[in-house]
């Protein structure tokens, strides 16, 4: 049974304020308030390469759950606290634009994806393999399609981690591309056999630790532990990889568009994105920049975006949970 880290106890039920530079009355003039459902290794660089072309605007992230992020957009709307969202789906920017402004910022002309409607703005796109545990799964051991999950060994070797997509747009991504690519016979068969994780930082963080076997990761933290010589190593199955565009948004009426429309501009622009790409290893949305060395060509991988509404999701997905 995976446990419940404290590291990330925030994404399942409490709100953990972080600032980058104080603590304090983060609705100051001159700071620009952050939802963010990325973790500190993605929106901590970001910060520090903003404040240094930046000095006078200072940036506090509040870290929520995708989810829990756009209802509390949602529930904040005639009196938002939040200047910007930073992180998850386009489809989930779509579901909620009525809470957020039309801005037309510069730097999405340069960029492979554009909202007609300028509400989203996509920052990165990263594909999610899946990843073993190297000192629990031996090499001869390695799955080369997901549908090789659907083999006893591995409730052997130690069992299969996912995310629950009711409370991880990761998970919600993962499912939902899965079903779109491998249908919904074989990946209900999957989540019968899997451990549902109460967001995506116990899936991956499990499969790194050694508590579960497999599981799936952005390949973007993958291929950092990777680096660190942690025992993980990531596979690109050969029938289906779930393929994921991250993005931000000016929420409407935040206490702070001025400041906050500077912040939306860097995250698109040339060194924002070079943050992006050289130390978090997200693969840019920018035309003009190449991926991260070592990750392969997204034409050559058998690629699957989410598909089906993550309300559908989440009813199929608690539904086959309750029958097991």
């Amino acid at each position: 049974m995976i446990k419940f880290y404290k590291s990330i106890i925030f994404f399942v039920s409490n709100l953990f304020i972080i600032s980058f530079l104080s603590i304090g009355n983060i609705a100051n003039a001159g700071t620009v308030v952050v939802y963010t459902a990325s973790g500190p290794e993605i929106y901590e660089p970001i910060a520090k390469g903003f404040k240094s072309s930046n000095p006078n605007i200072d940036l506090s992230f509040i870290v929520l759950d995708t989810g829990e992020m756009f209802q509390r957009i949602k529930a904040e709307a005639g009196n938002p606290a939040a200047d910007v969202t930073f992180g998850g789906s386009i489809a989930s920017y779509e579901n909620y634009s009525d809470l957020y402004a039309s801005y037309d910022s510069p730097e999405d002309a340069n960029k492979f994806s554009k909202d007609p409607d300028n509400k989203w703005h996509g920052f990165s796109i990263f594909a999610q393999p899946l990843m073993v545990n190297t000192n629990m799964v031996k090499e001869s051991d390695y799955p080369t399609t997901v549908n090789d999950l659907l083999d006893s060994k591995w409730q052997d070797l130690g069992g299969i981690a996912l995310a629950d997509p009711n409370k991880s747009g990761t998970g919600h991504t993962i499912v939902s591309g899965l079903a779109s690519g491998l249908g919904w016979d074989f990946t209900t068969d999957l989540i019968k056999v899997a451990i549902a994780t109460p967001g995506s930082t116990p899936m991956f963080e499990g499969v790194r630790d050694g508590e579960v076997a497999i599981g799936w990761v952005n390949e973007d933290l993958g291929a950092k532990w990777e680096a660190e010589g942690l025992p993980v190593k990531m596979i690109y199955a050969l029938d289906a990889v779930t393929v994921q565009i991250d993005a931000y948004g000016l929420v409407s009426g935040g206490p702070n568009q001025d400041d906050a429309k500077k912040f939306i501009d860097y995250l698109g622009s040339k060194d924002g994105q070079k943050v992006a790409v050289d130390i978090v290893k997200r693969r840019s949305m920018r035309k003009d920049m190449e991926p991260p060395s070592g990750l392969p060509l997204l034409g050559d991988l058998p690629l699957f975006p989410e598909g089906e509404p993550r309300s559908v999701i989440k009813a199929k997905f608690t539904k086959i949970i309750e029958s097991k």
